[in-house]
C-alpha cells in the first residue's frame, strides 16, 4: 500500500454552552476531559449573547484526538462511539458527550442532548481525506471486544490508496 505525501488536515471544535448556574472554569475543565487544550495556547472563545454563553476551542492535528482514542478503548466503547461518529451515508457527524461525567474526568457519548439536564458537549472533527479512516482510527470495528482493520496514524495522517488508484 502507497501513500500520499501530502498530510491531510485535521481540525476539531468543541462547543458547549454554559448555563447561568454553571461555572465558565467548570465547564472548560469538563471539555478538557475531551479533547485536551491549554487556554493560553489554543483557540478558545466565549461568546456571550445576553445571559448565554458559549465556549468554542478549535485545535489543529490528530495530536487533538489522541486522549478521546485511549478513553474509547480503555471503556471499551468503541463499537458506541463509531456509530455515533458515522451516518449511514459514511460521513462525519458530531459526537455529544455527558458534560457532568466529563467534568467528573469520566467519557460518556449522548446520542440525544436530554441524556445530559446541563446540555452536551459536542466535538465536530473535520478531515480532509476519508471518513472512513479516520473512523477505523479513532473507533474501529471491533470483534469480540477487540479492535479490527484498525487504521494506523501513518494512514490517517496521510491516506489509503489502493493498487488501482497508483495504476489507473
Amino acid at each position: 500500500m502507497e501513500y500520499t505525501n501530502r498530510r491531510l488536515a485535521i481540525r476539531v471544535t468543541l462547543v458547549a454552552e454554559v448555563y447561568p448556574t454553571e461555572d465558565i472554569k467548570r465547564v472548560l475543565q469538563a471539555m478538557n476531559t475531551i479533547i485536551p487544550f491549554s487556554e493560553e495556547v489554543d483557540d478558545v472563545d466565549i461568546e456571550e449573547e445576553g445571559r448565554r454563553k458559549l465556549i468554542k476551542v478549535r485545535k489543529e492535528g490528530h495530536e487533538a484526538l489522541i486522549k478521546l482514542r485511549s478513553a474509547f478503548r480503555n471503556n471499551r466503547i468503541l463499537d458506541t462511539a463509531r456509530s455515533l461518529l458515522m451516518t449511514r451515508r459514511g460521513n462525519l457527524r458530531a459526537l455529544k458527550f455527558h458534560k457532568q461525567a466529563a467534568y467528573v474526568g469520566k467519557v460518556r457519548l449522548c446520542d440525544e442532548d436530554e441524556m445530559s439536564p446541563l446540555g452536551v458537549i459536542s466535538l465536530i472533527i473535520n478531515y480532509e481525506g476519508d471518513a472512513q479512516t479516520l473512523a477505523d482510527w479513532l473507533a474501529p470495528k471491533t470483534e469480540r471486544g477487540r479492535p479490527i482493520k484498525e487504521a494506523t496514524t501513518h494512514e490517517l495522517l496521510y491516506g489509503r490508496t489502493t493498487s488501482s488508484e497508483i495504476d489507473g
